[in-house]
């Protein structure tokens, strides 16, 4: 306890007066988590055990009206009562003391303290069945438990057996389907850790890989045209802050994803050669609803310019991009250089190969990417449904 406070004191003291102005604050902050850690275990717990309480009450509610009747008297229902518990407390003892035991490896010990619990339960409840239990009449009668139990021995283990196996059963059945259940959550929290790590991976990728290409063309243009440098690096500016500080979100607007593509697109027209022709088709506006993951499309648009320019012969490249409402289609097409014309329906690069992956990941089912390659004409076709 000592240690710890002094690590506070050291974190929290900001006036260097040995004064902790921030360690209300951070008191304040571990009571919350606590409590918001320990409410829902707490509800969780409650609804456990007014669920069983439920389940006991019905079942002495069976007996009770089964085999009581109006000449039944208050000690009859107090018996069934302690019957019950008993039950209930035997049922507990196995689902959430012994089994866990089990289920965790630790099968030894639940094998000797089960058999422990069974033996100590039988003993418990023949020696009920012959005090606490017995008959009205043989209360008034000389008796003797011993000669009773060595007469009826089978009247008394018999149904205690199967009193425990069906217990053991059914407790045994809820553990193994929460144990189930436990291990299903963690096989998908395990998933679902893992596919974030792998998405970050892909946008980790993504970001370098456009900012390397881009870096590139901006050295081209420097050496050609350095009168157009200082607007390229403005464009390249405002592209980076999109990247750094929007790109992090799991979706962004499609009007911002949009008008980084249209900044890219102007980008790369300051560096165009005479015999390209650009043809754009961009909407005005997109549904305000509409958004997408960040840098989905670019790397399509990318690709056109890096693998489809050419100074040898006239080229057209085109890029339409249409938006309705629950819906986008982007349609990529440029001419392949007689250097790069041997057919290839799969898209190359690391951008593209990423980008495939992320549309697996985020729309499944969501998108239809077709890529055709003829050796001539790269054409990519990506029809997307936003997520509601």
């Amino acid at each position: 306890m000592q240690t710890w406070g002094v690590a506070i004191t050291k974190n929290a003291c900001a006036d260097g007066q040995g004064n902790c102005l921030d360690e209300p604050r951070f008191l304040r902050f571990s009571v919350i988590e606590n409590v918001r850690t320990f409410v829902p275990k707490l509800m969780k717990q409650s609804r456990s055990a007014l669920l069983q309480l439920i389940i006991w009450i019905g079942i002495w509610s069976i007996f009770a009206f089964s085999f009581g009747n109006s000449e039944s008297t208050a000690s009859f229902y107090l018996t069934l009562i302690l019957r019950i518990c008993v039950l209930a407390a035997l049922f507990n003892v196995l689902a959430y003391g012994l089994l866990p035991m089990y289920f965790s490896g630790k099968k030894q010990r639940f094998y000797l303290l089960t058999a422990l619990v069974i033996v100590g339960y039988l003993f418990l409840s023949v020696t009920l069945e012959l005090t606490l239990f017995r008959p009205p009449k043989s209360r008034v009668e000389p008796y003797d438990p011993m000669v009773e139990l060595a007469k009826n021995w089978k009247y008394f283990l018999i149904p205690n057996v199967f009193t425990i196996a069906a217990i053991f059963g059914s407790a045994a059945a809820i553990r193994a389907l929460s144990a189930y259940e436990s291990q299903k959550k963690a096989e998908e929290e395990a998933n679902r850790r893992r596919l974030e790590a792998e998405i970050a991976l892909l946008k980790s990728q993504i970001n370098p890989h456009f900012l390397l290409n881009t870096i590139n063309n901006l050295y081209a243009l420097a050496l050609t045209e350095p009168d157009k440098t200082p607007d390229a690096l403005l464009k390249l500016a405002a592209m980076m802050k999109y990247i750094l500080y929007e790109c992090a979100q799991p979706q962004v607007p499609l009007s911002h994803d949009l008008a980084f593509i249209e900044s890219y697109i102007s980008l790369q027209q300051l560096r165009l050669p005479p015999n390209i022709t650009l043809l754009t088709e961009l909407p005005e506006s997109v549904p305000e609803h509409a958004s997408v993951e960040p840098m989905i499309l670019i790397t399509f648009i990318e690709n056109a310019f890096k693998h489809g320019l050419t100074t040898r012969q006239p080229c057209t490249i085109s890029i339409s991009l249409v938006v309705k409402e629950d819906r986008l289609m982007l349609k990529v097409v440029n001419p392949i250089p007689p250097a790069r014309s041997a057919p290839s329906l799969e898209p190359s690069g690391i951008g593209a190969v990423n980008t495939r992956q992320r549309l697996e990941h985020f729309y499944p089912g969501l998108h239809h990417l077709h890529i055709l390659n003829d050796g001539q004409t790269y054409r990519v076709e990506l029809e997307l449904i936003f997520h509601t």
